[in-house]
């Protein structure tokens, strides 16, 4: 392991899209430490399939959709944006 500095005004854990992103804003006005995994293919980012799933057979189903997104999210999503953008996601996707 590669010694750390003293003191610095940001950390971040997670090398992610989401983690870079964010250590790459920091940077511009502090100093940034960015914690990783040991192995960069374990990142959830490698794992995200990315778009948003939208219903268009006529089999498919709005509420599947909205309860596999809370399922992604761990609970941890806005149940009316939820909504909103599974609902819309079928027009969006027709664009």
């Amino acid at each position: 392991m590669s010694s750390l500095p003293h003191t610095v005004d940001v950390i971040i854990v997670g090398s992610g899209a989401a983690g870079l992103s964010m250590a790459l804003r920091c940077a511009k006005f502090a100093d940034v430490l960015l914690i990783t995994k040991k192995n960069s293919a374990l990142s959830a980012t490698n794992w995200a399939q990315g778009g948003i799933a939208a219903v268009t057979a006529t089999d498919d189903d709005f509420r599947m959709h909205e309860a596999d997104t809370f399922n992604a999210g761990a609970g941890l999503c806005n149940p009316n944006v939820v909504e909103m953008v599974v609902r819309s996601a079928p027009h969006e996707s027709r664009n």
